[in-house]
């Protein structure tokens, strides 16, 4: 039986008294692709927000390995094994791309991992943050992420804005992120790329899972996903 790394059993939270998820319970198993869909505002972002700790939790248990993280802070969550790549980009620009890097480097993780994915941050490791173009800077945010060598990986909108080829070539990379073990969940507005990468996927709708079925089913009948997430040409 496959181990379930992270559950979220009947979670409420949100900011200050306002309840923007609601009871949601989710189960990720080792090794799994996930892709949570919806509509901009119902809640996919604070979803990972609570997951990280970073949201007042009203209620529910949050578990990593059967263990409650509860109370815990994010950079504990974190050392956990969590990581995130925020929507947000979160790089340090007022430093180049190895010192990024360096300074987020654990358990063993080396600047060489990071440029084997991404040689184009080894070319350009000696810039700036503010002089890396937007599909380098998420390459940064996500190798700065993998950096702790975390076994669960989210990943808010990571192709926000970016041109068709960087899309492309980072889906790739998540593949190999995959091959390797690491599991995967994904927010994402590209609805095709998403049902592509995935093996299941998790429909989200005013903060709580209206959805939840394989990835395949759906690609094979989109009438429910379009019901909730609107009809797309992604």
């Amino acid at each position: 039986m496959t181990e379930v790394l992270l559950a979220l059993d009947n979670v409420v939270a949100g900011y200050g008294e306002t309840h923007i998820i609601r009871d949601v319970s989710l189960h990720v198993s080792r090794g799994e692709r996930i892709a949570i869909v919806g509509r901009n505002g119902v809640g996919k972002t604070t979803l990972f927000s609570t997951i990280m700790g970073q949201t007042r939790q009203h209620s529910g248990t949050i578990r990593h390995r059967g263990s409650s993280v509860d109370g815990l802070q994010p950079h504990e969550r974190a050392r956990l094994g969590i990581g995130i790549v925020p929507q947000t980009r979160d790089i340090f620009t007022s430093l180049n791309v190895e010192e990024n890097l360096l300074a987020g480097l654990r358990n063993g993780a080396s600047l060489q991992d990071a440029y084997d994915l991404f040689p184009r941050l080894k070319e350009r490791r000696l810039n700036g943050g503010r002089q890396l173009s937007g599909g380098e800077q998420q390459m940064l945010s996500i190798a700065r992420a993998l950096a702790a060598r975390p076994e669960i990986i989210l990943l808010d909108e990571p192709l926000e804005g970016l041109a068709p080829v960087i899309c492309e070539m980072l889906m790739d990379v998540f593949g190999k992120l995959s091959a390797r073990g690491h599991t995967i969940v994904l927010v994402e507005q590209h609805i095709k790329l998403a049902l592509e990468f995935a093996e299941r996927v998790v429909v989200l709708d005013q903060g709580r899972i209206v959805l939840e079925d394989k990835a395949v089913n759906l690609r094979s009948d989109r009438t429910e996903l379009d019901r909730f997430v609107g009809i797309t040409a992604r």
